[in-house]
């Protein structure tokens, strides 16, 4: 049997971690979160390595992590991922290599924004906002860029 590696993603609010365990658990494969892999090797959570070095160095490790994964994993696993993990060209080009689920592509905004609101420790800035109007106007410009973006891949898959 060859090792699979199944890369699971989708829109804040998609309740990704849930459900990458439990498509690890009905293929039998191991499950790995690309986040807690990043917060073991740094010390630190994705949230505070977000507030103090940025995303620009938070994809930097994300993208580290996903080569020590692929270069590690001796069986098949999935591998739960940020919302924002195909943005990187080179995290990105990783994942192409293997399987790859998008959540929620046919879920309504509303619908995952209201579960966006119950997540606890986002890394997401805008939801520690005193604005409950900011707040859904940042996370529906974020939908819609996402959206896009993922369509968009898809198709060039």
């Amino acid at each position: 049997m060859t090792r699979e590696l199944v890369f699971v993603t989708g829109f804040f609010g998609s309740s990704t971690e849930k459900k990458a365990r439990d498509i690890a658990a009905e293929r039998g494969f191991s499950f790995i979160s690309l986040d807690r892999e990043i917060e073991k090797s740094d010390g630190r959570s994705v949230r505070r390595i977000c507030m103090t070095m940025g995303e620009h160095e938070y994809r930097n490790m994300e993208y580290a992590a996903l080569e020590k994964i692929c270069e590690s994993a001796r069986d098949s696993a999935v591998i739960a991922c940020g919302d924002g993990v195909l943005l990187d060209d080179m995290s990105a080009e990783i994942i192409r290599g293997h399987s790859l689920v998008i959540l929620d592509m046919d879920t309504p905004e509303e619908e995952l924004w209201q579960r966006a609101l119950r997540e606890e420790n986002t890394y997401h800035a805008f939801m520690y906002g005193d604005h409950p109007q900011e707040k859904r106007s940042a996370f529906r410009e974020l939908y819609s860029r996402r959206k896009a973006f993922y369509e968009n891949f898809l198709s060039k898959l």
